[in-house]
């Protein structure tokens, strides 16, 4: 993944010295640390890690390499140095860090460090997506954090690949109770797969961030919500900034539908 900033030892690897001097005397590479480089057109998140005296880990580099993140203004960085290594605003793993060889941590790498940086919630969230978009595999997931602490070992029993969108596994982890059953992705005869059911009759499905740009999925998902409503279900639409900004106006509401015992309710059943 080529993020535009490099360490010089690794360009001499592909290119002379003479021609290394050349390129930064013309303006292609700029030193922004000693023994790093950035082209002019370098990801920004990545110039600042490295300049600081890092490079980019956990939830920053994750998004990088395509997992679901909740969205943050944080950039997360490891020291790559001994002697900035435990700054304390940065992110630390369980167990030695390996040796620094690129800007942008690998994913492993960046996975082991969201173990110990995240909370609990944003975690899982990123684990579902990994699984859930192909990028680790459950036995790959368990051997990256096989000897984490047992607070991790916890996070990763909520882990439900078939999660998928953040925001699903969001509410999923949200709605949690012990007197609640609530299953993911589920197939349901002349509706189709929704991706939360809580109880019996109870649909949850949330819209992503692109939904509306839409306009013929919004006209299907409105008729599929009237066909699970004429079976007995009850459909709950929310939107992504209902569930990454305004949850706190919504859990409210959401359990006013819990306390009617609407999510109890027997579908209708069409094949006596």
């Amino acid at each position: 993944m080529d993020s535009g900033v490099f360490k010089r030892g690794k360009l001499l690897e592909s290119m002379s010295r003479a021609d290394l001097d050349g390129a930064i005397a013309d303006g292609r590479f700029r030193q922004i640390r000693h023994g790093w480089l950035a082209t002019p057109s370098a990801d920004p998140d990545v110039v600042r890690a490295v300049s600081v005296g890092g490079v980019l880990t956990c939830a920053s580099a994750l998004r990088r390499h395509g997992a679901w993140v909740v969205p943050t203004t944080k950039l997360h960085v490891r020291g790559s140095t001994s002697s900035v290594r435990n700054h304390p605003a940065w992110c630390r793993q369980h167990g030695r860090p390996p040796t620094v060889t690129d800007a942008v941590d690998d994913l492993p790498t960046a996975l082991r460090h969201a173990a110990r940086c995240l909370p609990t919630e944003e975690f899982v969230v990123i684990c579902d997506s990994l699984l859930n978009r192909g990028l680790l595999t459950p036995s790959a997931l368990d051997a990256e954090l096989g000897g984490a602490p047992r607070s991790v070992q916890q996070a990763l029993t909520l882990v439900d690949g078939r999660s998928e969108s953040g925001t699903e596994t969001l509410v999923r982890l949200r709605m949690r109770a012990p007197h609640l059953n609530i299953r993911t992705q589920v197939a349901i005869p002349e509706v189709g797969r929704v991706d939360l059911m809580i109880g019996s009759s109870m649909i949850i499905e949330v819209d992503g961030y692109e939904y509306h740009a839409d306009p013929h999925q919004f006209e299907r998902d409105r008729l599929r919500d009237l066909q699970a409503r004429a079976l007995g279900y009850d459909p709950v639409r929310l939107t992504y900034r209902q569930v990454i900004y305004q949850w706190d106006r919504v859990v409210p509401l959401l359990g006013e539908l819990l306390r009617r015992d609407l999510h109890r309710r027997p579908p209708i059943d069409t094949h006596p």
